[in-house]
């Protein structure tokens, strides 16, 4: 049976290629390809379809869906949080242990309130985090942004422009703290290297010993902790 499959056309494109993003097959083709020709390329691919979309339903398997309520879990660094949802006159997003809580109005709109206050809080925790690791970076070290800051990517991690300037997801910081100084050093590294070289793989090396198992990571959690369904990973078995 084939997989069914949704296709995303671009005048800039060139060729025909699939993406399998969250148990989804998508499919990204020329914007005047004929649709019999984008079939054909599916079929011929749905070995490796099939494959990892099994790989990837097994994954969210073990994960719920993303409500924003009472009692879900939520990370930070990696450690859990239980997310707690509470109502008061003012609206509110604090941490205290291992819990999260955030308080929303009588007026507010349950479904839209509470993700906006979480992320506002992971927003400010990952600036603050981001300050300190800065302020410990040697500030004669030869990789020196200009400025740095927290925002939201669907689908990377941070970005780096030639400006000096770094850019970080908030969702990053749902990862173990280990991998997000990775990401931070990888960044950092493409002040140097504007590229995935030979030579930039070789300074993310000098600075830091373990980016290979980082990179792992990345690869293996990205659907879920970049995806505002889910915002979370399931832990090795």
């Amino acid at each position: 049976m084939s997989a069914i499959y949704s296709i995303q056309r671009s005048r800039r494109r060139r060729s025909v290629a699939i993406k399998v993003r969250a148990g989804e097959v998508v499919v990204q083709a020329p914007q005047h390809m004929p649709e019999r020709q984008v079939y054909a390329f599916v079929q011929t691919k749905q070995a490796w379809i099939e494959r990892h979309l099994t790989q990837q339903r097994e994954v969210l398997a073990n994960l719920a869906p993303r409500q924003w309520a009472n009692g879900e879990r939520l990370r930070w660094l990696g450690q859990p949080l239980q997310l707690v949802v509470g109502e008061a006159t003012r609206k509110s997003c604090r941490r205290r242990g291992d819990v999260l809580m955030a308080t929303v109005t009588p007026r507010s709109n349950p479904a839209k309130e509470p993700r906006e206050l979480i992320r506002k809080w992971y927003c400010q925790q990952a600036q603050d985090w981001l300050d300190d690791f800065f302020d410990a970076w040697p500030a004669d070290h030869a990789l020196q942004p200009k400025i740095w800051s927290v925002g939201s990517f669907s689908s990377k991690w941070g970005h780096c422009n030639r400006r000096g300037e770094l850019k970080f997801s908030w969702k990053l910081w749902l990862a173990p703290e280990w991998v997000v100084r990775n990401v931070v050093i990888h960044e950092l590294c493409h002040l140097r290297e504007f590229n995935h070289g030979a030579r930039f793989w070789q300074l993310v090396a000098e600075h830091s010993n373990d980016y290979q198992e980082a990179e792992k990571w990345l690869r293996q959690h990205g659907m879920t902790v970049l995806n505002e369904a889910y915002l979370d990973y399931a832990e090795a078995t």
